[in-house]
């Protein structure tokens, strides 16, 4: 529905944006970012906000000789139109040269014409679909995508002598991939699904499903559910419904974040989890990284996967600006981020040349006291991990 939308409002758009190109001033490089700074999904706008503005004053503002100043614009959660007008605001009125953010699938999608339009590059933070990026080339991702996690976690599994799982997801795009990624890979490891749920996306009454899956008698449970509400009382379902108890081991991928953990209390130890990112990581880069942001905003401060895209999605800005001198030039920018590596907090990550998305460790990870805290201590790391749901042509 979203995309009928946006192909419908194309002409008008491109005529704006023709008349705005090259307005900004050239030693003040202007970059936009869209997030939910209001709503349910508020915490994912003020973690990308605090990144973002943690990572520019490392820089102390500046790429060489340019300044940035960065402007935010309030999606208020998953809403498709609104992220798309406020894109169109930010090239148009705002005369930004690069936009970050989007935390949704859908608004994520919303903006691709946006940036096809107006050679601007969009720095995706957080939605984890495969082939978004395909919608426009001037679309880039700087998180991760279920298929990239989901994927490992299904080996590692299977490599424990694991047979018998079962998958549960929100009923959306990230949660279709997230079941067909773990598909896949367990199924091609002689393991067997012995069930799935895709359970409505909102849903915070889990008990009716915890049913249905302890009769299934699995041996694991992968869960998908939007980190928030969702995966709160979806945890605590699980354990109130007795399937730990029951010998059903629990999975993840980033729905045990840091800050959640204590609401769980013992209940989540134990739980294992892929991801490309643990603020529990002891690497220089990510102590480095941790530590700017308590210093900027306080000792209770823990980094979750928002803030790292964020993070890392402003270093992909930088370099742009930099490969460009601070010029509005939207292919160049592209081309010279093609195959761009660095070391990130999370670890080695490399722009891939061909699909966008960043080549990345996954890693496996578990939920363990440490000094006196329930973190994600990763214990074993998958290298160089290409998203296997893209398909490139």
């Amino acid at each position: 529905m979203a995309f009928k939308f946006m192909k419908a409002a194309v002409p008008v758009a491109g005529m704006m944006f023709a008349a705005a190109m090259g307005a900004a001033q050239a030693d003040e490089i202007r970059v936009g970012v869209i997030a939910s700074f209001s709503g349910p999904y508020s915490t994912w706008g003020k973690h990308i906000q605090e990144a973002t503005d943690a990572y520019v004053a490392q820089q102390n503002g500046k790429v060489g000789n340019h300044t940035v100043k960065v402007i935010y614009k309030d999606v208020g959660g998953n809403n498709p139109a609104r992220a798309r007008q406020l894109a169109e605001e930010l090239v148009v009125r705002d005369k930004v040269q690069y936009i970050a953010g989007l935390e949704f699938t859908p608004t994520s999608l919303a903006v691709a014409d946006v940036a096809t339009q107006a050679k601007v590059p969009i720095v995706i933070n957080n939605a984890g679909t495969s082939g978004i990026l395909a919608k426009s080339p001037y679309l880039l991702r700087s998180g991760y995508t279920q298929w990239m996690v989901a994927t490992p976690l299904a080996k590692w599994t299977a490599e424990q002598g694991g047979k018998k799982v079962f998958l549960a997801a929100a009923d959306y795009a990230p949660g279709h991939d997230a079941i067909a990624s773990y598909k896949k890979s367990f199924t091609d490891a002689g393991g067997t699904i012995v069930g799935e749920l895709k359970i409505p996306l909102n849903t915070t009454d889990f008990s009716t499903y915890m049913q249905k899956i302890k009769e299934a008698n699995p041996e694991y449970l992968y869960m998908f559910m939007p980190v928030g509400p969702s995966s709160v009382a979806f945890i605590k379902a699980y354990v109130e419904r007795g399937l730990d108890k029951a010998g059903i081991k629990l999975q993840a991928t980033a729905e045990t974040e840091e800050s959640e953990l204590p609401g769980y209390g013992d209940a989540a130890a134990g739980i294992i989890t892929a991801l490309h990112y643990s603020p529990a990581s002891t690497t220089p880069a990510n102590q480095q990284f941790v530590n700017a942001l308590k210093q900027k905003y306080g000792q209770d401060r823990i980094p979750n996967v928002a803030s790292i895209s964020a993070w890392d999605g402003m270093s992909m800005i930088f370099q742009m600006i930099k490969a460009t001198d601070g010029k509005q030039d939207g292919d160049k920018a592209m081309a010279a981020i093609k195959g761009f590596s660095w070391e990130s907090p999370r670890g080695p990550v490399t722009v891939d040349p061909q699909t966008r998305d960043l080549i990345q460790n996954i890693y496996i990870r578990k939920v363990e006291k440490v000094n006196g805290a329930y973190v994600n201590k990763p214990f074993k790391t998958y290298n160089a991990i290409k998203d296997p749901g893209t398909k490139v042509e």
